[in-house]
């Protein structure tokens, strides 16, 4: 069984967190192998639960082969750096945090343990600028950087180095892969640096101002998205299938203001509107028919009742 002793490694960051929890609450699972950096925001949280192994460890060349003893059946790789102030101020931290563990767990990690690698929309986030996406995305689309001058793409030139790795070991070592492409993924445990729990630590504060106003999202609950992951695992081939997992309305930030606003109780605040950093996506809406028809997923939690479930995770 695959799920019998999964390994995650990023355990302890926003998403890896949520999918260790998931994994330890499904009954086919034994032990969840919890692998990240001691100083991993959520890392120490996982302790507490009694399927969870916890390990803390870098991921290098040099000390991943210390995990062979705990024989993974499975290997979630979503271990990176994210964040987009750490895009442009610590691009090249991003890039070494982002790759590394990748290429040291597909080199030393057991031939036979599939993988499943969590990458992100902004693989492709160049596309709309550079004339060649569409709207909704599919997972066919091509892979751009739109300028390399530009610090923004560190985090997804790590991605799409990622995704290359992993369809290399596919294709050379015959490993089962499957790639998912996170789109604006948010939920409690998050932290600060990305918009919905920034704006809404502003707006405790009286403070109502949104960057980019106009540009769209396609957000996406957390327990939806570690759900699809879970069931993207189960379609692992050395044809490395690739899914996108994100939400199918499409919002502006200014709008996803105004209804985070009014789930918060703020109905008549006036939201300030400045320009975004260089770089920013205008439109981000994937297309998530593959993963409807082939992993029979769909995400189920509304946005208002997302929003209301991270306001009670953060209450104070």
């Amino acid at each position: 069984m695959i799920l019998e002793r999964p390994l995650v490694t990023g355990a302890g960051g926003f998403i890896g967190y949520h999918l260790c929890r998931y994994l330890e609450s499904l009954p086919e699972v034994n032990q969840v192998i919890a692998v990240d950096l001691e100083q991993s925001i959520n890392l120490s949280s996982l302790k507490n639960f009694k399927k969870i192994t916890v390990l803390e460890s870098e991921l290098g060349y040099e000390n991943i082969e210390n995990l062979a003893k705990y024989s993974p059946t499975s290997a979630f790789a979503l271990a990176a750096l994210n964040g987009t102030s750490r895009f442009y101020e610590q691009p090249f931290r991003v890039l070494e945090a982002s790759t590394i563990p990748t290429l040291a767990l597909l080199s030393k990690l057991d031939v036979n343990c599939p993988v499943l690698y969590s990458s992100s929309s902004e693989v492709y986030a160049s596309n709309l600028a550079l004339g060649l996406g569409r709207i909704p995305t599919g997972e066919d689309t091509p892979l751009t950087v739109e300028d390399i001058h530009n610090p923004r793409w560190s985090y997804g030139v790590a991605k799409i180095h990622g995704e290359m790795a992993v369809v290399s070991s596919a294709i050379q070592h015959k490993r089962e892969c499957a790639i998912i492409r996170y789109h604006n993924v948010y939920g409690p445990q998050m932290g600060l640096d990305h918009f919905i729990p920034d704006f809404i630590d502003r707006a405790r504060r009286g403070i109502y101002q949104v960057q980019n106003p106009m540009a769209t999202r396609s957000f996406l609950n957390v327990n939806d998205a570690v759900r699809g992951t879970v069931m993207a695992l189960a379609k692992a081939s050395i044809d490395t299938p690739i899914f996108h997992l994100g939400n199918n309305e499409e919002m502006s930030i200014l709008d996803s203001a105004v209804r985070i606003l009014k789930v918060m109780g703020i109905e008549h605040a006036s939201i300030e509107q400045v320009e975004g950093p260089k770089g920013s996506v205008q439109r981000r809406l994937p297309s998530i028919l593959k993963a409807r028809k082939e992993l029979d997923w769909s995400p189920q939690i509304t946005f208002e009742d997302g929003i209301s479930e991270y306001l009670k995770g953060v209450s104070h």
